[in-house]
């Protein structure tokens, strides 16, 4: 309900938003839009037609897309209302995403309209769909009176309609069918992001000590919330919180501006959490460096406007972030109470020095002797491993630098102790127990691999050496078996034979061939049964009344005897 001092009191409309399929375009396949609609609050229905049914539905496209390549954000997540005074000035953010990919995990959007927008497209020209191809046309010809879609006003009133019911025929006819308006509400992105999920959104309108801005609050898919502020159109994250341990989507946020307390909500809590967060900045640079609206530097402190009334010396530069009128340019956060936090190491051990940043658009920077630089490798969080030299005594510090801005986090004076008399008769340590206090509790996982990765080992030539000499006797073997096949093939050829020469023996019954004559001595020198040999012995015997003259071969080389019968020559059979 969107309501200002320039709209009349009978015209309240009720506006929705809400995602569908787009009819209207037939040259994509399941493209989805984004829509505004409206209805009027005091809405009866028609009298014969449309009764009981809306008589101004509107809807119209939402469309926010990218300036350099048109690229749609066409799903809409969720809408904050920004009240102005004057219903044209009301301002509309929008979260969107798309159907489309554009990055790694998806792509997000915010996009600001203005009602302004929102009305021209509502008094601009309608679309009509043709029955017979389905295809949707702008509506060129004249459009009835009272406008089809119009609240009841007080023009219509002096026309005598006092009421939806009241409508005629021809106008309710022409709203039935034309409730799609021709002109889309465009507007490009305000704040784009390729590596996240926007969900909610919420918006302050705050005063700061020059200008008024403002200050959006984004609820992520992962359960976090981002503050930004538009500053000379280019979009600043202030801040971003994980709001709950487990990642889950952030799915309402309430803001109480007079309270200054936000309200975010996912499917296991709410979490309740100020607007301001200014405390969190230790000195000017930070608290100007934030260019939160919020916060100014009071010259002691950082502290929320809006709680005490600002004076003329408190520093806020939210479109230059400019440090020069911070009384000093180099701060640090570390107490000079502390001094330099000394750290002893044993010799030729490595140790994990962290240094964390309290601003992710700052540079982190180690300064420390240069003859020291050869023994040192930084951590994947930022920190710097450090190698203990017997003996040594150096100094590391850890620098912040943004726009100019410098400021020490964290110094650190470490000593080594000397090397013990076992030490020095070995000459260096074992590895394992130098990775052995890198892995300590000081030391994360990633920088105990860091850590590994640094000692230079040769177990990975080993393997790949072992297995290109065992690839090269494989290959060796097989050529010369493959050039040696045919003598190969003769000798198993040959103990075959051999074998089956020794199993083959003269059967028990077959004690004394025909001729009477003695077994050959070597049978094993047998080949073939179809085989006669020219030094085979014949005997001669003589032949008996009754039988033909028979001679018996005897081989040699054959273990059973053959008999001739005549010109016939067969096997012996007992």
């Amino acid at each position: 309900h969107i309501t200002g001092l320039d709209s009349e009191r009978s015209d309240d409309q009720i506006y929705f938003f809400f995602s569908e399929m787009g009819k209207e375009f037939d040259f994509f396949d399941n493209t989805i839009v984004s829509r505004i609609a409206r209805v009027c609050k005091e809405d009866q229905g028609g009298e014969r037609v449309l009764q009981k049914k809306w008589t101004t539905f509107l809807k119209a496209q939402l469309l926010c897309s990218l300036p350099d390549d048109g690229f749609p954000f066409n799903i809409i997540q969720d809408v904050y209302v920004l009240p102005a005074q004057r219903k044209k000035n009301t301002l509309l953010y929008a979260v969107f995403t798309s159907q489309w990919s554009k990055g790694l995990a998806g792509s997000s959007a915010v996009c600001v309209f203005s009602m302004d927008q929102v009305e021209k497209a509502f008094n601009g020209r309608y679309k009509e769909v043709n029955r017979e191809t389905q295809q949707w046309y702008t509506h060129t010809h004249s459009v009835p009176e009272p406008r089809p879609g119009m609240c009841i006003t007080n023009a219509s009133r002096q026309l005598g309609i006092d009421s939806s019911l009241d409508m005629p025929d021809k106008v309710l006819n022409f709203v039935k069918d034309h409730f799609l308006m021709d002109s889309p509400v465009k507007s490009r992105p305000v704040l784009f992001t390729h590596s996240v999920h926007y969900t909610q959104i919420a918006v302050h309108h705050v005063q700061g000590l020059h200008e008024a801005y403002d200050v959006m609050f984004i609820g992520t898919d992962d359960g976090r919330l981002q503050k930004a502020v538009n500053v000379v159109g280019m979009m600043h994250i202030i801040e971003e919180i994980q709001l709950f341990p487990e990642q889950q989507p952030v799915q309402n946020i309430e803001l109480d501006s007079t309270t200054g307390l936000l309200f975010v909500s996912s499917h296991s809590g709410i979490v309740q959490l100020p607007v301001a967060n200014c405390g969190f900045h230790n000195n000017c640079g930070e608290c100007v460096l934030a260019r939160d609206p919020y916060c100014a530097w009071t010259g002691t402190h950082c502290t929320d406007v809006k709680h005490i009334p600002p004076l003329n010396q408190w520093q806020q530069d939210i479109e230059k972030a400019d440090t020069s009128k911070c009384n000093c340019t180099m701060f640090s956060v570390v107490s000079e109470s502390s001094g330099k936090p000394l750290i002893i190491i044993p010799a030729n051990t490595l140790r994990l020095l962290p240094c964390n940043l309290r601003s992710n658009r700052a540079q982190r920077k180690w300064s420390y002797k240069p003859d020291v630089g050869r023994f040192l490798f930084p951590s994947p969080e930022g920190g710097l491993v450090v190698s203990g030299r017997p003996g040594s005594d150096e100094v590391f510090s850890c620098w912040s630098e943004e726009h100019g801005f410098r400021q020490l986090l964290a110094n650190y004076c470490v000593k080594a102790e000397p090397l013990s008399e076992t030490a020095t008769n070995t000459g260096r340590l074992d590895e394992h127990l130098i990775i052995q206090s890198i892995s300590s509790d000081v030391l994360s996982s990633e920088s105990v691999r860091a850590a590994q990765l640094r000692i230079k080992t040769y177990g990975t030539e080993l393997a790949v050496v072992c297995v290109l000499l065992a690839v090269c006797v494989l290959s060796f073997g097989l050529s010369v078996a493959y050039r040696h096949r045919g003598w190969m093939k003769e000798v198993l050829r040959g103990g075959e034979q051999t074998g089956g020469a020794q199993k083959s023996t003269v059967r028990p019954g077959e004690s004394l061939p025909l001729n009477a004559g003695e077994l050959p001595t070597s049978p094993s020198d047998h080949k073939s049964y179809q085989t006669l040999e020219d030094n085979s012995q014949t005997l001669a015997q003589t032949p008996q009344n009754g039988f033909k003259e028979t001679h018996v071969e005897v081989s040699d080389i054959s273990p059973r005897p053959r008999v001739r019968l005549g010109s016939e020559i067969r096997d012996s059979v007992v």
